[in-house]
């Protein structure tokens, strides 16, 4: 049956080559849709659920809180006292400055008067072939006397009291290393191209939670990390990955966490913020560092990224050519329309229940079209990156 109306028709006879398109389509929409919804579940489960069911110590044990003041410009006269007041029985705070006159400034002399558990050191620069990040986190885990070590940078926001305690509970004696989550401050991010940063961000985030939360950790953030001091010797620091300026986080994670008892902490008082002077320009280096250090630790999680990417680029491409091979048909017009339509809204709800989860702004309907366009800005990031390649090496200070 066709009937006309201007240029297009309605005819119910489709050719076997775009129904092939459709099914194809749907079916791989549907894919997309059920991982992303699998995933949601998972972090839901494990945050509302594993949480009530999980075993925590009776006791808090003293912890050491190492924070990095050398390489981040974060204003330590307001990330201290939110430190400091932590809701928590013993605890020391060691703050390794970048030079010698910050670590006596009037500010940190006035904190460690009023508080006797801050320490402050400093990180020399006598060697220009070594990362300052690395050297500031060996600097104050040298001096933490506590068995457990926490580590931050002077550029985070301590969103409640009970950070350090959230974080802490789950040292049972089988647990080595607790890994926490941390993000940027999302309400301070107003330029072009944010929604694209927090969709990177919640997605990047989501795949390294749930591939530890399944056994399988190979990557942290030195802003919310806390391990058994013992780790960092027995593995002698970060010696496997000293030639790089980066590493301190994923490369170090994926050495010390095999084999050994990880658990991760996502709850709301866990959390962190990071603040930075310019976001944006703080988001490409830190991605094109982030995908420089992933070669050295892969993992199975991504593949499965990559594998779900194509799906949903099959999905789009695959009605799409169906409109076309069919055109001028407005069935198989409104048909496409409305399953793309549908997976859509289904993938939104899904990323919108893990961006909550993760204390993200909801996207709404453009996270499909940022998840079908992420790929390609992935690829632009990972060309930059090449180019600027030795600047990864401590050699290039």
């Amino acid at each position: 049956m066709i009937f006309a109306q201007g240029l297009m028709i309605f005819s119910l006879h489709i050719s076997l080559l775009t129904s092939i398109l459709l099914c194809v389509g749907l079916l791989a929409g549907c894919v997309y849709v059920v991982w992303q919804c699998v995933r949601a579940a998972r972090l839901k489960r494990f945050v509302e659920v594993d949480e009530v069911q999980r075993a925590y110590v009776d006791v808090l044990p003293p912890v050491s809180i190492i924070v990095d003041a050398c390489t981040e410009t974060g204003q330590l006269s307001r990330f201290l006292p939110l430190v400091l007041g932590q809701d928590y029985p013993e605890f020391e705070v060691v703050v390794v400055a970048s030079t010698e006159a910050e670590a006596t400034s009037d500010a940190l002399s006035a904190l460690k008067v009023e508080h006797p558990n801050l320490h402050i050191t400093f990180a020399p620069r006598g060697s220009r072939t070594l990362s300052r990040k690395k050297l500031a986190l060996m600097i104050g885990i040298k001096a933490a006397k506590h068995d457990i070590v926490l580590t931050t940078c002077a550029n985070c926001r301590v969103t409640s009291d009970r950070w350090l305690s959230t974080m802490m509970r789950n040292f049972t004696p089988d647990v080595d290393i607790v890994l926490g989550y941390s993000h940027y401050r999302y309400h301070r991010d107003k330029r072009w191209g944010r929604r694209m940063r927090v969709f990177d961000t919640v997605s990047t985030g989501a795949q390294w939670l749930l591939s530890a939360i399944h056994g399988h950790p190979y990557r942290g953030v030195t802003e919310n990390l806390a391990y058994r001091k013992h780790l960092f010797f027995d593995h002698s620091g970060f010696s496997h990955s000293m030639q790089l300026l980066w590493g301190e986080d994923d490369v170090f994670v994926s050495e010390i966490a095999q084999g050994r008892g990880v658990r991760v902490e996502i709850a709301a008082p866990s959390q962190l913020s990071v603040y930075y002077d310019n976001l944006r320009h703080a988001h490409r280096l830190l991605k094109m560092r982030r995908d420089f250090t992933s070669r050295l630790v892969r993992r199975k999680s991504f593949r499965v990224q990559g594998l779900m990417s194509c799906m949903w680029w099959l999905c789009v491409l695959s009605l799409a050519a169906a409109v076309v091979t069919a055109w001028p048909n407005a069935v198989v017009l409104i048909a496409a329309v409305s399953l793309l339509v549908v997976l859509c809204g289904l993938a939104s709800w899904a990323m919108g229940r893990i961006g909550l989860l993760l204390q993200a702004p909801r996207l709404w309907f453009t996270a499909p079209l940022l998840a079908w366009w992420r790929p390609l800005v992935g690829a632009c990031y990972r060309l930059r990156e090449l180019r600027h390649r030795h600047s990864h090496y401590t050699s290039y200070c």
